[in-house]
């Protein structure tokens, strides 16, 4: 019998292991296995009265994913890609086998404060939009320069 194998196995073990030893992570922080090998892509851009993020998810439904905030802090995980289940793609012959699948967790830190309550998110085509109004204290506000009374006439 022919066993197939997947490169990342040993490293993810070789990972493990080091993390026991070391008694920390080496590879950029991870949490738990299922955190390896995605991140969404993310865009955050300022309109002035709003942050608005785009977070890439490929192959995610809108009930599989979970929008947090707290304080300037966003969080963003759920999972991605699809599933095969083991069984059946043993019986298969594969060519090419890049498309993963699993949990992701990603948390942004916004640049000020925004109000929650009035946030919104949508989900369309693999893009998670989140429109994140900012909070009355963080909003530019024009002021106002006069000149003395006794200036103008």
């Amino acid at each position: 019998m022919v066993m197939r194998m997947h490169p990342w196995t040993e490293f993810t073990r070789l990972f493990d292991e080091m993390d026991r030893v070391f008694g920390d992570t080496i590879d950029g922080g991870r949490i738990t296995p299922t955190h390896r090998g995605f991140r969404p892509l993310i865009d955050l851009y300022d309109t002035g009265e709003e942050f608005v993020l785009h977070a890439l998810i490929p192959g995610t439904q809108p009930e599989d994913l979970n929008v947090n905030m707290e304080q300037n802090s966003l969080h963003i995980s759920g999972t991605y890609g699809y599933e095969v289940p083991e069984e059946q793609a043993r019986q298969w012959t594969w060519y090419r086998r890049e498309i993963g699948s699993g949990q992701f967790s990603q948390t942004v830190n916004l640049p000020a404060p925004v109000d929650a309550d009035n946030a919104e998110a949508h989900f369309e085509w693999g893009v998670l939009t989140l429109k994140l109004p900012k909070a009355e204290q963080a909003r530019t506000k024009r002021i106002e320069v006069s000149t003395p009374r006794a200036l103008s006439s």
